[in-house]
């Protein structure tokens, strides 16, 4: 019987692309280059400051000055974080469904878990459970299980009452690995990527509203 449903955040809770793309078009004009438009980046916003950092100046992981760009791009980003970012529409409805069910629910992500706290605070939502694990935190980030494991060790889940719930082919290798059920979130970051229809998920959802019967239709 399903007893947790576990989030990723960007592109399935809240569309943090504007701030992201925002950040972004900062580290080009600050080398001197004129800004992306919003469309050439958005799908990009799910793959955090690596993958921004790609879409916005072409810069591999492998480049000499990565991290003292990253770290810039973050600093940015932090400073601006909420300024047009959104919780997606039937979000905030999704939420009060899961915890008037007596779920618990909790955020498995790769964004830093201080910058996941600072934007869903903005944003008014928080786990019932207090749940934000950050694959970056924990040097293991999706595809990898090990964010999905202990999203479940946290809010002290076993794998066949758990759903996880993404917009990325990342978040569905990470949680068939883990040995959890995969609702893809259709709404989020998904154009830019892997056809949708190849990940493996369980369910495709189409609207936040379409989570909690589908989840518990999965998990009996």
């Amino acid at each position: 019987m399903l007893s947790c449903i576990l989030f990723d955040l960007d592109g399935t809770l809240v569309d943090s692309a504007p701030d992201l793309c925002a950040s972004a078009n900062f580290m080009r004009e600050r080398a001197g280059l004129l800004a992306l438009p919003y469309e050439a980046m958005r799908e990009d916003a799910g793959k955090g400051a690596r993958g921004m950092l790609w879409a916005s100046l072409r810069l591999p992981k492998t480049a000499d000055n990565f991290e003292e760009l990253k770290n810039i791009f973050l600093a940015h980003y932090e400073a601006h974080i909420s300024e047009h970012s959104t919780l997606f529409a039937g979000v905030a409805q999704m939420i009060a469904d899961i915890e008037a069910a007596g779920l618990k629910w909790g955020i498995v992500t790769n964004k830093a878990e201080h910058l996941a706290r600072k934007l869903c605070a903005a944003k008014g939502i928080s786990p019932n459970t207090g749940c934000f694990v950050s694959g970056s935190d924990l040097g293991a980030m999706k595809p990898r299980p090990d964010p999905v494991l202990e999203g479940m060790r946290r809010t002290h889940s076993r794998p066949e009452e758990t759903i996880y719930v993404g917009d990325d082919a990342r978040d569905a290798a990470s949680a068939k690995a883990a040995g959890v059920r995969f609702i893809a979130a259709s709404w989020g970051y998904v154009n830019g990527g892997i056809d949708i229809s190849s990940w493996g998920a369980d369910v495709v959802a189409k609207h936040p509203a379409d989570v909690v019967k589908s989840a518990q239709a999965l998990c009996g």
